[in-house]
């Protein structure tokens, strides 16, 4: 299959490496010149489990490519999913289908200015990858991915592109409420994020806090509320274990949001923290603490 992978930070590069790795035609478009140098010059380095792996791929702009692709998996953050879509749409042909598994919502409806949704797969993915270095990805453990048509009907190739990220090692389940799975990890990520981007506290800083933790689980709270208002049959149950699990294990971490605000890159708000709060206020759900920190975060991201 004929794959280009836009956006080579830790999960492009996990993706765009496996999938080469299990023998699939993959290009990584990527706008980052000191990524495009590193990957060329010492090629992209993935360290899984402790175990070092070199694959050389071709990695530059859109621009720098040509021809028609089978799939398109885009790994750039949600405030440049459009544009990076656009900027690849000379890729994109009659047949070519566009996997998403990006944090947040509302990268569907980005796509679909360009691929149909008919031709859409979304879901989400629990693996866990972290930039070492520019070129260098460290992959400590596994995970898995859940993938749904953006229509909700299975097809041949829909089970292709399953086949094809089984293949490479990734772990994918064909799920049919993959909803309540990206709705779980948004109200995960909407929860630590947030108060980790306002308040510049690392995982452990935030769990040491009752303060910091009262917050964190009463955007829990409105995020759950908000999918079960959507329809969305969410677990709550095991959505509050995965927050209590990554405060009392993961203590050192700094999520993603709190390492663009650090790097003084463009936070996810608009996808994340702000899409819970937009839908929660189109439902009349009361989420006063989520509108309260998307606002703190727009005023801290200005």
């Amino acid at each position: 299959m004929r794959i280009v992978v836009i956006g080579s930070g830790a999960m492009g590069s996990l993706f765009a490496g496996r999938l080469a790795a299990s023998g699939e035609d993959v290009s990584l478009v990527e706008v980052n010149p000191a990524q495009i140098d590193a990957v060329k010059e010492r090629g992209l380095r993935l360290t899984i489990a402790g175990t070092d792996e070199i694959h050389n791929l071709p990695i530059g702009p859109a621009q720098t490519y040509s021809g028609v692709y089978d799939l398109v998996i885009v790994f750039t953050k949600g405030m440049h999913t459009e544009a990076a879509v656009n900027g690849a749409s000379h890729l994109i042909g009659p047949e070519t289908l566009a996997l998403t598994v990006q944090n947040g919502i509302g990268n569907v409806e980005k796509i679909e200015t360009v691929i149909p949704r008919a031709r859409i797969i979304k879901g989400m993915t629990n693996w866990p990858a972290t930039v070492v270095e520019t070129g260098h990805v460290n992959v400590p453990g596994s995970g898995e991915i859940h993938l749904w048509p953006a229509l909700g009907d299975g097809s041949p190739r829909f089970d292709e592109v399953c086949h094809v990220l089984n293949k490479a090692g990734l772990n994918c389940v064909a799920d049919r409420s993959v909803d309540a799975s990206i709705w779980e990890k948004l109200s995960f990520n909407a929860a630590l994020n947030s108060v980790a981007a306002v308040t510049c506290m690392t995982v452990g800083e935030m769990s040491d806090s009752a303060e910091a933790r009262k917050i964190i689980f009463s955007v829990l709270d409105e995020a759950l509320a908000t999918a079960s208002a959507l329809g969305v049959a969410i677990d709550r149950d095991r959505t509050r274990q995965s927050v209590e699990y990554a405060l009392a294990n993961h203590r050192h971490h700094k999520p993603s949001m709190l390492q663009d605000r650090l790097g003084g890159r463009p936070m996810e708000i608009d996808t994340i923290t702000g899409a819970v709060a937009s839908h929660a206020e189109r439902l009349a759900v009361p989420a006063p603490v989520t509108a309260t920190l998307t606002n703190l975060l727009l005023l801290i991201g200005k």
